[in-house]
């Protein structure tokens, strides 16, 4: 009987890939979804007998959230869902993460261009428009790359953006991170002062945005042109000191 529960499992797998759940094995064996766990076990058991890639758990967990949270939004999202999802227990989600606040506390630390950014020393000592074009170029291709992620956490329902700000560290967000460029070169007398930091940030930001994610689908992003275009708009702030 066991073999025969694999199997339907095997067909499962091999039709749905990790989204299969324990519910569709009983359905099709004609059981109950507890005579498939006593047999099986649960399923990432199951995925593990199947030889499903498990060597990263994580990254499926989190590839769970996003697309948990693209159904239902963050806030709506439960553990067992997102565990279904993600092709593992809810056990190893609690685990590893301790409960759904943990989870999403990871995900938003994970899912971040922050700490691929260049370090913003205590004094701004470098060349604000090579720094910058970096800073660009790498929040262009983060955004690019990540339009539904991006779209979720900045562009979902006000209920989903507010319980993710309750989670978010700001003290250590990109838009920090940002400001702390900007005011830093503003301190060191590289650019301009005239204009406070934090609206130069939320205008980079707003740019990048728009370029990566709202702008109309027409091929890929030119990223080179697009950048040089951003940052030539916040050269004009430069003193001409280094």
């Amino acid at each position: 009987m066991t073999q025969s529960y694999l199997a339907i499992a095997q067909a499962l797998y091999a039709e749905k890939g990790a989204q299969f759940s324990l519910a569709d094995i009983a359905a099709k064996a004609g059981v109950s979804r507890p005579t498939i766990y006593k047999h099986l076990g649960n399923k990432e058991k199951i995925l593990s007998i199947l030889g499903a890639d498990n060597t990263d758990v994580e990254a499926r967990i989190m590839q769970g959230v996003l697309l948990v949270a693209k159904a239902q939004g963050f806030k709506a999202a439960s553990i067992e869902a997102i565990a279904e999802a993600s092709g593992v227990g809810p056990a190893t989600i609690y685990r590893r993460f301790g409960d759904k606040e943990g989870l999403i506390k990871a995900f938003i630390k994970q899912q971040t261009p922050r700490d691929k950014m260049p370090d913003f020393p205590p004094e701004a000592k470098g060349n604000f428009a090579a720094e910058l074009a970096v800073i660009v170029t790498h929040m262009l291709g983060f955004m690019s790359e990540h339009k539904t992620l991006v779209r979720l956490i900045f562009s979902g329902n006000e209920g989903d953006r507010a319980y993710l700000k309750t989670l978010r560290d700001d003290t250590n967000s990109t838009f920090n991170r940002l400001n702390t460029f900007f005011y830093m070169h503003q301190s060191a007398g590289h650019i301009s002062s005239a204009v406070n930091s934090e609206l130069l940030t939320t205008n980079l930001f707003g740019m990048i945005h728009a370029q990566a994610v709202l702008a109309p689908a027409g091929g890929p992003l030119d990223m080179q042109a697009v950048s040089a275009s951003i940052c030539q708009l916040f050269l004009s702030l430069s003193t001409g000191a280094k």
